[in-house]
């Protein structure tokens, strides 16, 4: 019994993983700005947490596994800025 709620347990976790994305993005000159592009990540689908990083360009999404980074890429670039995901 034990074993099968430790094994049910660890599937949950790793369903229910995160991945941590970053993204260099371009074209943001202000605070409204950052806050543009934070809101633009947040509206995506399965994104748990943005920060935005005005001064370096960039931009740190934690989402669930199940989002892709080219979704939030294409968020970036709906909102008027260029986006690339960091390597």
């Amino acid at each position: 019994m034990k074993k099968t709620i430790l094994t049910i347990a660890a599937c949950v976790s790793i369903v229910s993983a995160d991945q941590l994305v970053k993204l260099n993005i371009q074209g943001m000159m202000c605070p409204a700005c950052v806050s543009n592009v934070k809101s633009s990540l947040n509206n995506v689908q399965g994104v748990k947490e943005t920060t935005v990083f005005l001064k370096s360009g960039t931009a740190e999404v934690k989402a669930d596994n199940a989002t892709k980074p080219e979704v939030l890429c294409d968020a970036v670039k709906e909102a008027g800025y260029e986006c690339a995901v960091a390597k």
